[in-house]
C-alpha cells in the first residue's frame, strides 16, 4: 500500500512540474522519454551537440576556480587488519569517525568482496545497456511500484536541466522477483547483493562504535531493510562543458555503497571545493546519507557530490542504497545516548514515509534534511 500510496503521490507531484513547465520543453522531455532509449539513443543516433534540455543553468556547471588539486583525496580505509586485535580494529573505527565526520565519504579496500565479482557486476550493467533493445524497452518507465525499471533520469519532469546517463534500478524490498532483473545481469546482481548485505553489517558495527553507541546498535535498527540498486550508464558526451552526468545532490540513505569503474568522474564537496574520488580497482565508495546524518544529529555529515559529463566513455558506476523498511511504523529521531544539554535535538521524530515524501517533493539541488529541522 505504501509503494501504491507513493507512486500516486510521485505521479501527483510530475503532474504539477508538467503544469508548469512551457509547453515546448515538455513536448521535447516527452519525445525524448517516448523513445525509451535513453541518453544512449541520442549517442547512438550519432548527435554532434546535446538536446537543449540537457544544457545545466552555468551556476551549476563545473568552475576551474572550485576544484580541488589533485593531490587531495577522500580518505581510504584498509580492512585488511580488522580481525587482527584489538589495536587494530580501535584503528579502524578511528579512521571510520574521521571520515564520516570530516569527508563523508571514503573507499574502502580489502573488504571481503571477491574484486572479479566487483568487475563481473561493472560488465554486466555495461552488457545491459549496450544489449537487447527490446529488453530495455520492456522495463522502460517511471513506475515506482516496479521493483525493476530501466529509464533515462526517474525525475526528468522536476528537473531543470537533464543528466547525461541512463539507470536500471533494482528495489530490494522483499517482493522483488528475481526473474525480473534482466538475465544477462541476474546471477551477478543477486550475488553482489549478498555481499553488499555482509559488507553492512561490518560497517554497521564501525560506525556505531564510531558514535560511541553498542556496536550493534545500527543493525538493530534494521537500516539495510530496502536496498535499492541503481546502475548508470554514462555514455560519451560531444559537449561534456554543457551538462552534467549527475547533478548535486546528497543521498537520502541511511549509507550507500558506490562501485565505480576506472573512467573517475565522481566529485565530493570538500571545505567548499570540488574533489575528484580517484578510482581504485577493487575498492568501494562509501558516503553517508542523510538518515545517518539525521541520526547521528549532524555528527556524521550527508556531503554534496555529483558526476561530470565527458568525452570518454561509456562510465559505469553501481550506487547501492540501504534504507530502512519504507513501511516502518517506529519513529526515527537522532538517537537519544547522543543527546545532552551540550547536544539538544537538531531534528523532529519522523516516520520513514514522510520522510520519503519529503525526498520525493523536494525540489532540485535541495536537501531533504531541512523538512525535519528543529
Amino acid at each position: 500500500m505504501y509503494y501504491l500510496n507513493q507512486s500516486q503521490h510521485f505521479n501527483n507531484s510530475i503532474e504539477k512540474q508538467k503544469m508548469a513547465a512551457s509547453e515546448e520543453k515538455l513536448n521535447e522531455f516527452k519525445k525524448f522519454d517516448d523513445s525509451k532509449a535513453g541518453v544512449k539513443g541520442l549517442v547512438d543516433s550519432g548527435i554532434s551537440k546535446i538536446p537543449e534540455f540537457f544544457i545545466q543553468p552555468s551556476e551549476f556547471l563545473p568552475k576551474p576556480s572550485e576544484i580541488a588539486p589533485l593531490s587531495l583525496q577522500i580518505p581510504i580505509i584498509d580492512l585488511k587488519s580488522i580481525n587482527e586485535n584489538e589495536e587494530s580494529y580501535k584503528k579502524i573505527i578511528e579512521a571510520v569517525r574521521d571520515a564520516s565526520v570530516s569527508w563523508g565519504f571514503f573507499q574502502l579496500v580489502n573488504h571481503g568482496v571477491p574484486i572479479g565479482l566487483l568487475d563481473d557486476l561493472i560488465e554486466g550493467i555495461r552488457g545491459f545497456h549496450e544489449g537487447d533493445g527490446e529488453v530495455k524497452e520492456k522495463l522502460y518507465g517511471r513506475d515506482m511500484k516496479k521493483k525493476v525499471r530501466y529509464a533515462s533520469n526517474l525525475s526528468l519532469y522536476q528537473l531543470s536541466a537533464a543528466n547525461w546517463r541512463d539507470s536500471l534500478t533494482c528495489v530490494f524490498d522483499g517482493s522483488l522477483d528475481p526473474t525480473e532483473i534482466p538475465l544477462i545481469c541476474r546471477e551477478t546482481i543477486m550475488n553482489y547483493r549478498e555481499h553488499m548485505l555482509q559488507l553492512s553489517e561490518t560497517l554497521y558495527k564501525l560506525l556505531s562504535a564510531s558514535l560511541g553507541v553498542s556496536d550493534s546498535y545500527l543493525s538493530n535498527m534494521n537500516c539495510s531493510k530496502t536496498q535499492v540498486m541503481v546502475g548508470h550508464y554514462y555514455p560519451p558526451c560531444p559537449e561534456p562543458e554543457l551538462t552534467l552526468g549527475t547533478s548535486v545532490h546528497t543521498d537520502p540513505s541511511f549509507i550507500t555503497l558506490l562501485l565505480q569503474d576506472g573512467l573517475g568522474g565522481l566529485q565530493v564537496l570538500h571545505q567548499d571545493r570540488w574533489t575528484n574520488v580517484a578510482p581504485v580497482h577493487g575498492a568501494l565508495v562509501v558516503n553517508i546519507g542523510d538518515l545517518l546524518q539525521l541520526i547521528s544529529n549532524d555528527k556524521f555529515k550527508s556531503i554534496k557530490h555529483r558526476v561530470l559529463a565527458s568525452s570518454r566513455g561509456p562510465r559505469i558506476s553501481i550506487a547501492f542504497f540501504l534504507n530502512p523498511s519504507f513501511n516502518e511504523e517506529k519513529p526515527l529521531g537522532p538517537i537519544k545516548e547522543l543527546l545532552s544539554d551540550e547536544n539538544p535535538p537538531k531534528y523532529r521524530q519522523f516516520l520513514v514515509s514522510d520522510y520519503m515524501k519529503a525526498f520525493i517533493s523536494k525540489g532540485p539541488n535541495s536537501s531533504t534534511l531541512s523538512y525535519f529541522k528543529l
